[in-house]
């Protein structure tokens, strides 16, 4: 049986951070927002803040995935164990 070999694509992170970024104040918009794309198309922008790590696909802002920091803790650890 003949293997099939995958095609690697790159995917590019671009990250926009303010200059000083003060996360102490819930509901700021002073968060580290980090841009996923691969190649030319933009898989979606992840949005660290001082409450909670929010992931918003692009093109679908109503299946936003917001978690607590404890929360996404929790799920780190068991992909980590999978």
């Amino acid at each position: 049986m003949a293997t099939r070999t995958r095609r690697q694509t790159r995917t590019r992170v671009f990250v926009s951070q303010a200059p000083e970024v003060e996360l102490t104040r819930r509901g700021s918009k002073n968060s580290l927002e980090i841009h996923v794309r691969r190649g030319d198309r933009l898989l979606g922008t992840l949005a660290l803040g001082r409450g909670s790590v929010e992931w918003r696909p692009e093109g679908h802002r109503v299946n936003t995935f917001r978690k607590s920091w404890d929360e996404f803790a929790v799920i780190l650890d068991r992909e980590m164990r999978s």
